[in-house]
């Protein structure tokens, strides 16, 4: 490949960035998004659920004094779950 010279999709053919826009979403000639494309530019967007994630384990978790557990020993209890 030459220098300057957009890597090409292997689905559609097409150009995968251009210079001015970046990254493209190509169009098949039937007009539908090519999948391909569509994968690609999916996986570079940066995750929102990576950032919540870490800034819950940013957030410290409030200690709770003099509160205690009363319910029974076993994990088989469910509260929805008749007496």
């Amino acid at each position: 490949m030459m220098d300057g010279e957009s890597p090409l999709c292997f689905h559609c053919g097409q150009p995968t960035e251009s210079g001015e826009e970046g990254p493209r979403l190509n169009r098949l000639e039937d007009g539908r998004a090519c999948p391909a494309c569509a994968d690609r530019l999916l996986q570079s967007l940066p995750s929102l659920v990576r950032e919540v994630a870490l800034e819950l384990e940013s957030l410290e978790e409030p200690e709770y004094e003099g509160v205690e557990y009363d319910g029974p020993e076993d994990d088989t209890y469910l509260p929805d779950e008749p007496a």
